[in-house]
């Protein structure tokens, strides 16, 4: 019996060896993105915000301390902004206008090869550009209807900003980017 016991035990301790050899050489979990924030439900990733650095889709001023912090409140923004949009429908633009956006992106690539990579490296496909710059027009559209296209442009921004600032306050938004 005690031969029995003995063999049980050193049994228990291979097994327990080999998951423990097995946990250290394991692969470990890769992050292929990450949430940056929530914006009523809608996530926004930093492949979102990589992509429209990458893409000029939100440009920081020159100097801005933290560029990942000022693409994401301009995607929290526009997030905002495109929920309303959704709601009133404005006219879908000219499918050329969206084709003529995305070979401007293409040409200040340089190449249709650098253009390609850029796609790669952000994890963005054309289709998903084609759809941002329909929602970038369509949300124009919006604007100049909402806000008329006032000759006076710092009142028109102002008017604008204290509309999302408002959008923003009713919005359930949490932010997981910690800004540095």
């Amino acid at each position: 019996m005690t031969m029995k016991r003995a063999a049980s035990a050193l049994s228990r301790q291979l097994i327990v060896l080999s998951l423990i050899l097995g946990a250290a050489t394991a692969p470990r979990a890769e992050i292929i993105d990450r949430i940056m924030a929530v914006v009523g439900g809608q996530p926004i990733t930093l492949s979102d915000v990589n992509a429209a650095l990458v893409f000029h889709l939100a440009q920081p001023p020159a100097g801005t301390g933290d560029p990942l912090a000022y693409v994401l409140d301009r995607l929290i923004d526009r997030t905002l902004r495109l929920a309303e949009v959704d709601r009133f429908q404005p006219p879908e633009p000219a499918p050329v206008e969206i084709t003529l956006r995305i070979e401007e992106l293409e040409q200040r690539a340089g190449s249709p090869a650098a253009f390609a990579k850029a796609l790669a490296v952000t994890g963005a496909t054309r289709e998903q550009l084609s759809r941002h710059i329909r929602d970038d027009l369509r949300m124009a559209t919006y604007l100049n209807q909402r806000f008329g296209t006032n000759p006076d442009l710092a009142e028109r921004v102002t008017a604008i900003a204290a509309w999302t600032a408002e959008l923003r306050r009713r919005a359930e938004i949490t932010v997981q980017y910690q800004a540095k």
